[in-house]
């Protein structure tokens, strides 16, 4: 008979919250995890910080390596009383505001009042014209006599009136006075736009502004999970395949900023198993998700499902997920970079987005640490941004077991990331610097070890954006 398992509520998991007694929950589960603080490899204060809480949202920020999922079931000790009875969240629906309907206007009847008025005023001046050569005008305007003495005295011999030149003249003036008045008036109705009819043929229609690219929501949702056919699958290096998802439609945005996440849920051995993975597609690559994962023969979700995936079969996602959401300028104009392994995803969605942006200055300095040669992935894309954007990315590689007689011989570091190779290829420690760490667990630590000795700001037990060392 299988032995029942304990159930706990949130209150009894609450007052499990000190260093000599750490509980957590994550995903329903209920785990002790006093006797693992110390083994922690982000730290006992990360574990500390959220004992006797619901840590499951922490949890899937961080993203966690295979193993570290095989070493949590030996800390269980039962589940959250009624967490199988939560539904998801609902999505919320925003209905968009009806745009305000134009009011009347009279710019057309205003309009047709003006013209009519110039026209009328050309009538009367024509008149005028006709009534200063027979009549003696000047004397029936006080206020233009100025211009009698500066017009041209007639020399003909009439005796009465103006001449033709002073007619003229003096019907012009008058003329030209009203006219001005009249056509202001009229250039302000021209370029008054209550509504779009009113917009004259030169100026076009203000069009909406539309959010970066990069930074839009689209097909991925951060609580429900939705099912996305493979369409492909490629070896790219040992154990390590490249998988590509369709989504729903060809011009369809995935919707993951920068630097974010994407959950996979399978059913492994009847236990519904969830894992965290970073595409190296973003939302410019329409209508696909792409992944590039290492598959452990032991591990449950990538050696158990991802790696006997064939073409067609449908996977799981949600998202996006992760502290980071990088836009330009927002990590100081120098990135340090270590990776280690399949860490290298999120360094290299970054390192992306910078050299695609003209705009965008920064300078990354990445250190991608791999046990050999044919383990290091994405090399061909991270050359050839180091070639085209040289004042943007620069590439130093680490192996455990360099290739022995080649030629040329190898070039890179040989061994562990150690302080040395840090202080050498990273800035330093500053307002306009910050370093991304992503790898195995003993890299991580070593690498955190090192960045305080050199003088980087201690991380913090959950990343956030604005540490000087974010860990991914």
């Amino acid at each position: 008979m299988t032995a029942e398992i304990p159930e706990f509520t949130a209150k009894e998991v609450a007052t499990h919250h000190s260093t000599e007694d750490a509980w957590m929950v994550i995903h329903g589960q209920v785990y002790n995890v006093t006797s693992y603080l110390n083994d922690h490899p982000g730290g006992a204060e990360v574990l500390i910080e959220t004992a006797g809480t619901d840590a499951s949202e922490a949890f899937d920020n961080a993203g966690h390596s295979e193993d570290a999922f095989e070493i949590m079931a030996k800390y269980r000790v039962g589940k959250l009383k009624g967490a199988g009875n939560r539904k998801a969240a609902k999505p919320v629906k925003v209905a968009a505001a009806a745009a305000p309907k134009p009011k009347a206007s009279n710019s057309a009847r205003d309009l047709n009042t003006t013209v009519g008025a110039v026209a009328a005023m050309a009538g009367l001046g024509a008149a005028g014209f006709y009534y200063v050569n027979s009549t003696d005008a000047l004397a029936a305007l006080p206020n233009l006599m100025f211009l009698r003495s500066a017009l041209p005295k007639s020399t003909g011999s009439r005796t009465r009136g103006l001449g033709f030149t002073e007619g003229f003249f003096l019907a012009s003036a008058v003329f030209g006075v009203t006219a001005g008045v009249v056509s202001r008036r009229l250039m302000k109705l021209l370029h008054a736009h209550p509504s779009f009819m009113n917009y004259p043929p030169h100026i076009k229609l203000p069009k909406p502004v539309q959010p970066e690219l990069l930074q839009q929501s689209g097909w991925l949702h951060p609580t429900t999970y939705q099912a996305l056919p493979l369409a492909k699958k490629e070896l790219v290096a040992p154990n390590t395949y490249r998988f590509v998802f369709e989504l729903p439609d060809p011009d369809a945005v995935l919707g993951l900023p920068i630097g974010q996440h994407v959950a996979i849920a399978a059913e492994v051995d009847g236990k519904t198993v969830s894992r965290s993975y970073t595409p190296v597609s973003n939302n410019a690559d329409r209508g696909v998700l792409e992944l590039i994962i290492k598959c452990y023969p032991q591990g449950q979700l990538t050696g158990g499902y991802l790696a006997g995936l064939r073409v067609g079969d449908e996977v799981r996602f949600r998202g996006p997920k992760g502290a980071m959401r990088y836009r330009r300028g927002a990590c100081g104009r120098r990135i340090g970079m270590l990776a280690g392994g399949s860490g290298i995803t999120p360094m290299y969605q970054l390192i992306r987005a910078v050299c695609e942006d003209d705009r965008d200055t920064t300078r990354v300095s990445l250190v991608y640490a791999n046990r050999a040669e044919p383990d290091i992935l994405l090399r061909r894309e991270l050359d050839a941004f180091a070639r085209r954007y040289p004042d943007n990315l620069d590439v130093y590689y680490v192996l455990d077991e360099p290739p022995s007689g080649a030629a040329p011989a190898w070039a890179g570091g040989v061994g562990f990331v150690t302080k040395q190779i840090i202080a050498d290829r990273f800035p330093a420690p500053g307002p306009d610097s910050k370093v991304m760490v992503c790898g195995p667990p003993g890299m991580v630590s070593a690498a955190k070890r090192s960045l305080a000795e050199l003088g980087f700001e201690k991380p913090g037990s959950i990343s956030k954006m604005s540490d000087q060392v974010f860990l991914f």
